[in-house]
C-alpha cells in the first residue's frame, strides 16, 4: 500500500510508494490535486538579464533557480505547484552537491518528483547548470461578480473597497503572492523596511493620511536634522544644512545659477493646469511637449552644476534621465504634487515627510481586510479580458475564469501588453502602452549597529550626480533600534549597477557610502543589506510610474484615463494629483470605482 499526502491549497500532491526508498530531497511520485492547468517550463540557465553567464558554478545555480522562479511567477504558479523537476549539472560531484542548499532553499518544504542528470556539457560551453519544471496550477470554478479588479495594489484595492461598500460584488485578481504592488514592507533586522514606496504627508496627501488614521498606523517623521552631503559629479564632496544650498563663497556663481534654473523650472511648473496640461503648456513660450526635459534646461543656458542638480531630480523621482522624458510631462508630474520643491521635500507638506512604522504595505493589507472573504485571489495573473456583446466581460486568469458586468484594470500602463484584450484595445490605447516606459529604480537598504551619521551632525541624506547611489536617506526606526540608510540607485547609475553580481552591487554601495560620508564622519561597518531591483519584478518591470517622451502627453492625455467599453483603467499614472505616489494611486482607485458605479446605475434605468 502507498501513502498519499496532499494539501487542498496546492496543485501538487505526492505519493509514497510502498517499498521505494524515500529521500529528504525529492518525491518519487507527484500528481495534480483537483482541477488544474498544466504548465511546462523550458530549461533555465544561470544567465543574468543582460545575458552574461558568470563563470562561478554556484552563481549559475543561484541564477538558474531564480530564473525558474521568475518563469513560475509569470505563469501564475507557486513553488508548491511544481510536479516535476529535471536538472542537468556539468562536472557533478556527488560528494559535494553544491546546488542542493540553493535548491532546497527555493523549494522550502515542497518536494516535487525530481531527476538529476550529470552531463559532460550543455548547449554552450559556459553553461554549467540547467533546470526545467512541470507545474499544475489549481483552477477555481467559474464565478460571476459585478466587477473584476485586475491588480491588488493601492489603486485596485481602493476601487474594490469602494465598490464593496456600494453593495457590489467584486473579485480582485492579483498576479503576485502578496498585495501591495509597489509597496512592499519586508521584515529585516528585527524591524520592517520598505523596499518600495515609503512616504506620505499629513497635509496635502489627504487620502493617505486619512487611511493612516483610519487603520491606526503609527507615523515616523523623516529626519532632516543636520547636514546633507553632496557629490556634485565633478569630484568634490561638500555638506550643508538641510534646506540650504552650499554656503561656500567660492561657489557663489554656481549657487546662483542652480537657483536661477531651479526657480525658472518651479515658476514654469506652477503655470501648468494639472487637469489640462497640454492646453496650459501651449500657452508658454514654446511647446514643451516637443522636446525633452534636458533640451529645455539647455535652452536656459544652465551650467553643468544646474543640469546635474536637475538630473538628480528626474532620476530620484522617476528613475529616468532628463533626456528620456518630455519637458511638459515632467512639469505636469511635478505640478501634480504641488511643484518640484514640494514634491522633493522631506519636510512638512513634502513628498517624503512621514514614514509608517509597520511599513507602507500596511495600507494595502488593511484595505484587503475590508473586503469579504474570498474576494481576493493571489497568484492569479490575468491572461485575457473578453468583452462579450450583451453578456458583460469574461476575465481569464491563471487560476480560473470570472464573468462580470465591468472590469477595472489596475496595472502599470506598459503592462497592458501582458493581457490579451478581445476585441483588441483601440490603436491609441495600445500605442500608449508601447510608448510608456517605467524607470530603473532600485533600493539598497544598509543596516548599522548605530546611526553613526547623526554623531557627526549629518542627516544621513546625500545627493550624487555621479552615483551609483543618487540619493540616500535615514530610514531608521529608533524605537526598534533599527538604524539604516536607504540608498536609491536610479536612472543610468542603476542600469550600470544592476549588471554587477550581488557581491559587486553590495561593494559598490558600501564604497559609495564610505567615499561620500567618509570626509565628514567615521563610517561603521554594516550589519546587513536588503536589496530591491524593481526592473526584475515580473509584474512591475520598473518603478515608480510610467513616463512619456516628447509628444506623448499631447497624443495620449485623454486616452490615458479613457474606458474601453466595459473596461476601466486606474493606476497612479492616471491620477491628477500626486502622480507616482501612493496618494495618486488611491485617488485613481476612487475615480475608477465612481466611473463603474455610474455605469452600473445607468444599466438599471
Amino acid at each position: 500500500m502507498s501513502n498519499r499526502t496532499s494539501d487542498p491549497h496546492f496543485g501538487a500532491a505526492k505519493i509514497l510508494p510502498y517499498g521505494i526508498r524515500t529521500s529528504p530531497y525529492y518525491s518519487s511520485v507527484t500528481h495534480s490535486n483537483g482541477p488544474c492547468t498544466i504548465v511546462t517550463l523550458a530549461g533555465q540557465i544561470g544567465a543574468r538579464p543582460d545575458g552574461i553567464v558568470p563563470s562561478d558554478p554556484v552563481e549559475q545555480y543561484r541564477l538558474a533557480i531564480s530564473n525558474l522562479g521568475r518563469c513560475l511567477e509569470a505563469a501564475g504558479a507557486r513553488v508548491q505547484d511544481i510536479l516535476k523537476l529535471n536538472y542537468y549539472i556539468v562536472n557533478y560531484d556527488s560528494n559535494n552537491p553544491r546546488h542542493r542548499p540553493i535548491l532546497m532553499e527555493f523549494l522550502g518544504d515542497h518536494r516535487p518528483a525530481s531527476t538529476l542528470i550529470p552531463v559532460e556539457k550543455l548547449a554552450a560551453p559556459e553553461f554549467l547548470f540547467e533546470i526545467e519544471a512541470t507545474a499544475a496550477i489549481p483552477q477555481n470554478p467559474t464565478e460571476r461578480v459585478d466587477v473584476v479588479v485586475v491588480g491588488a495594489g493601492l489603486s485596485g484595492l481602493q476601487a474594490a473597497v469602494d465598490l464593496h461598500k456600494a453593495g457590489k460584488t467584486v473579485k480582485v485578481l492579483e498576479a503576485r503572492d502578496r498585495v501591495g504592488g509597489k509597496t512592499w514592507s519586508r521584515a529585516a533586522q528585527g524591524s520592517v523596511c520598505d523596499v518600495g514606496a515609503a512616504w506620505i504627508n499629513d497635509t496635502n496627501q489627504t487620502k493617505m493620511y486619512a487611511l493612516a488614521r483610519k487603520y491606526g498606523l503609527e507615523l515616523i517623521t523623516q529626519n532632516t536634522t543636520g547636514d546633507i552631503v553632496c557629490d556634485e559629479g565633478i569630484g568634490s564632496h561638500k555638506s550643508h544644512p538641510y534646506g540650504q544650498l552650499l554656503p561656500s563663497a567660492t561657489d557663489k556663481a554656481q549657487i546662483e545659477d542652480i537657483v536661477r534654473v531651479r526657480d525658472i523650472f518651479e515658476a514654469t511648473c506652477q503655470q501648468i493646469d494639472i487637469y489640462n496640461p497640454v492646453a496650459s503648456g501651449k500657452k508658454l513660450r514654446e511647446d514643451l511637449d516637443d522636446i525633452t526635459f534636458e533640451q529645455w534646461v539647455q535652452t536656459l543656458n544652465a551650467s553643468e552644476h544646474a543640469m546635474n542638480a536637475l538630473r538628480v531630480g528626474t532620476r530620484a523621482m522617476l528613475g529616468v534621465e532628463p533626456s528620456e522624458l518630455s519637458a511638459l510631462y515632467f512639469l505636469d508630474y511635478c505640478k501634480s504634487g504641488g511643484g518640484y520643491m514640494q514634491m522633493r521635500s522631506d519636510q512638512k507638506d513634502g513628498g517624503q515627510y512621514l514614514r509608517i512604522y509597520s511599513g507602507t504595505q500596511s495600507f494595502s493589507k488593511s484595505l484587503a481586510t475590508a473586503l469579504p472573504e474570498g474576494a481576493l485571489l493571489l497568484m492569479s495573473p490575468v491572461r485575457r479580458i473578453e468583452q462579450i456583446d450583451g453578456a458583460g466581460v469574461r476575465v481569464t486568469s491563471a487560476r480560473g475564469i470570472f464573468d462580470a458586468s465591468r472590469v477595472i484594470v489596475s496595472v502599470p500602463t506598459p503592462l497592458y501588453q501582458e493581457i490579451t484584450f478581445s476585441p483588441p484595445l483601440p490603436t491609441a490605447k495600445l500605442e500608449l502602452s508601447r510608448s510608456s516606459r517605467l524607470g530603473d529604480y532600485c533600493k539598497s537598504i544598509v543596516f548599522y549597529q548605530s546611526p553613526w551619521w547623526r554623531k557627526f551632525g549629518l542627516t544621513g541624506m546625500s545627493q550624487s550626480a555621479k552615483g551609483p547611489c543618487v540619493v540616500t536617506r535615514d530610514t531608521s526606526v529608533d524605537a526598534d533600534k533599527h538604524y539604516s540608510l536607504t540608498c536609491f540607485l536610479v536612472g543610468q547609475p542603476a542600469r550600470d549597477w544592476m549588471i554587477l553580481s550581488e557581491e559587486g552591487r553590495n561593494k559598490a554601495v558600501l564604497d559609495h557610502i564610505r567615499k561620500l560620508f567618509g570626509k565628514f564622519a567615521h563610517v561603521e561597518e554594516p550589519m546587513h543589506i536588503e536589496e530591491q531591483i524593481w526592473r526584475n519584478e515580473q509584474w512591475s518591470q520598473g518603478c515608480p510610474c510610467p513616463v512619456l517622451g516628447p509628444g506623448g502627453l499631447t497624443k495620449f492625455e485623454t486616452v490615458l484615463r479613457e474606458p474601453v467599453g466595459k473596461v476601466h483603467f486606474v493606476g497612479t499614472e492616471t491620477a491628477y494629483e500626486w502622480k507616482g505616489y501612493m496618494e495618486g494611486a488611491v485617488r485613481s482607485g476612487e475615480r475608477g470605482a465612481e466611473e463603474v458605479l455610474r455605469c452600473l446605475d445607468q444599466m438599471k434605468l
